[in-house]
């Protein structure tokens, strides 16, 4: 096989898996569509060139056609690829097609999963370990792209429970084969594949069973799922961690400055750190010690770890600082789901405590919407402000019953500073409109607000007073 066709290739899953084929040796070719993606700028730095879909593309009859889970049956190059008979496989196999034969490290969760992984890889990566690596992120300052292929033995990927593609409702996870799984939390997402928590549940069991027993998993147990997992395979390897008394290495003496994260962890009576981090919040705690955990298992000492720590600086999306005045400072943030989305306000309200904290929210799909309405309408308490957008939609599904609108005036009910505004214009507007004060603006939701996000630093920018 020497050819590699991507269909999708804009994805951040694709796109690092495009960029670590690249580097592998392997002619890489990629479609999508015309829209911007977080992506573009990697993929360009890769000498990857992307085309605009179109069934001429596989003319040259690639040896093997990869396709994101975003596309169907309905592509007009899954279509072309099926009719010329051709090597087609979606992302998740192939994935576990490239990790096979390493001692592949899968991060898995519903939150943190992009953090935890590039985190983990940057570790190995300072200790001279050379580990390969895909993460689903636009751009890893900490790292020199989001894919690589390296000449150690491990190998650090996102392990996904979502659905392995349109037709096929079998999470992606269940492809791989790890000797090492991180499992950052387990809850109720995805309620368009999972009905219940209860599911969500059984296919993290089901993914746990996959390792063997040679193997460890390191568990965040702050979660009642996790704790049930570990209850219930007693014949695994397991180091749990959180915040709560309990876990094998306990978060303690935990504090945020504008400067750093600060946090040390007590494992088996002995106290381990303290632990920088230039990345915010509880959840980077978090984050970091499931890497810490991993890293120290792997045989990395904690003065190597200690020293390296507090030069990650975070991944894109992730409370990322956009632009920042002595008056304005504006961050964007992939949180879309109510958990992500207290905690990322909570990061805010103590990195900046003397300033308002405004979160512009983009709910992202109907069904997530819906079904943790109640949730989202308490997430928002520690904000000082709120504006909600119109739901950004999966290309699958839609449901007039409920909008963005609705979500707002539920939040009114714990938040009385919120209003819903549809057209982008008029947020930027708004928010114009009313600095007069030191203030924070974070742009939330994993669709495509980011570009919000920068429109209002490009606007307002110039008539804040720079730092």
């Amino acid at each position: 096989m020497k050819t590699i066709h991507f269909i999708g290739i804009k994805g951040v899953g694709m796109a690092a898996l495009a960029i670590f084929a690249k580097e592998k040796g392997y002619q890489i070719a990629g479609s999508d569509t015309e829209e911007t993606f977080v992506t573009d700028e990697v993929l360009k730095d890769a000498g990857i060139e992307v085309t605009n879909f179109n069934s001429e593309n596989l003319r040259h009859r690639p040896d093997l056609v990869v396709f994101s889970a975003a596309y169907g049956k309905d592509n007009p190059e899954i279509k072309e690829a099926r009719k010329r008979k051709l090597e087609i496989k979606p992302y998740s196999e192939v994935l576990a097609m490239m990790a096979s034969g390493s001692q592949t490290i899968a991060v898995s969760g519903i939150h943190g999963k992009t953090t935890t992984a590039a985190l983990i890889s940057f570790l190995l990566l300072k200790a001279n370990l050379d580990p390969s690596y895909i993460i689903g992120s636009g751009r890893i300052p900490s790292l020199a792209s989001p894919g690589h292929f390296g000449r150690g033995d491990y190998f650090v990927l996102e392990a996904d429970e979502y659905r392995k593609s349109v037709e096929e409702n079998t999470p992606k996870f269940f492809d791989l084969s790890p000797q090492i799984e991180i499992i950052t939390s387990i809850e109720m997402d995805h309620p368009d594949m999972f009905l219940s928590e209860e599911k969500v549940y059984e296919a993290f069991y089901k993914f746990a069973c996959r390792l063997p027993r040679n193997g460890f998993i390191v568990l965040c147990n702050d979660y009642p799922k996790a704790k049930k997992l570990l209850r219930s395979l007693a014949d695994r390897n397991f180091e749990t961690y959180g915040f709560h008394p309990g876990a094998g290495w306990q978060i303690i003496d935990f504090s945020e400055s504008p400067e750093h994260t600060q946090f040390s962890l007590v494992n088996s009576s002995k106290i381990l750190g303290p632990f920088k981090l230039k990345i915010a919040g509880r959840a980077n705690a978090l984050n970091a010690t499931a890497a810490i955990i991993t890293a120290q298992k792997l045989g990395i000492n904690f003065e190597l770890l200690k020293k390296n720590l507090p030069h990650f600086s975070g991944v894109t999306r992730r409370f990322e600082i956009l632009g920042k005045t002595q008056l304005l400072t504006v961050l964007d943030d992939y949180a879309h789901h109510p958990r992500s989305i207290a905690l990322t306000l909570e990061a805010a309200r103590q990195k900046f405590p003397e300033a308002k904290i405004w979160a512009i929210f983009q709910p992202h799909t109907y069904s997530r919407t819906k079904e943790l309405f109640d949730d989202f309408a308490k997430a928002f308490k520690l904000a000082d402000k709120v504006i909600i957008t119109d739901i950004y939609a999966s290309a699958r599904e839609s449901d007039p019953s409920i909008s963005g609108e609705d979500l707002a005036l539920a939040i009114r009910k714990n938040q009385k500073q919120v209003k819903f505004i549809g057209s982008w214009p008029k947020i930027i507007q708004e928010v114009g409109d009313n600095l007069s004060e030191k203030t924070v603006i974070i742009s939330i939701g994993a669709g495509d607000i980011y570009k919000l996000g920068s429109q209002i630093w490009e606007q307002l920018k110039n008539e804040n007073k720079e730092d």
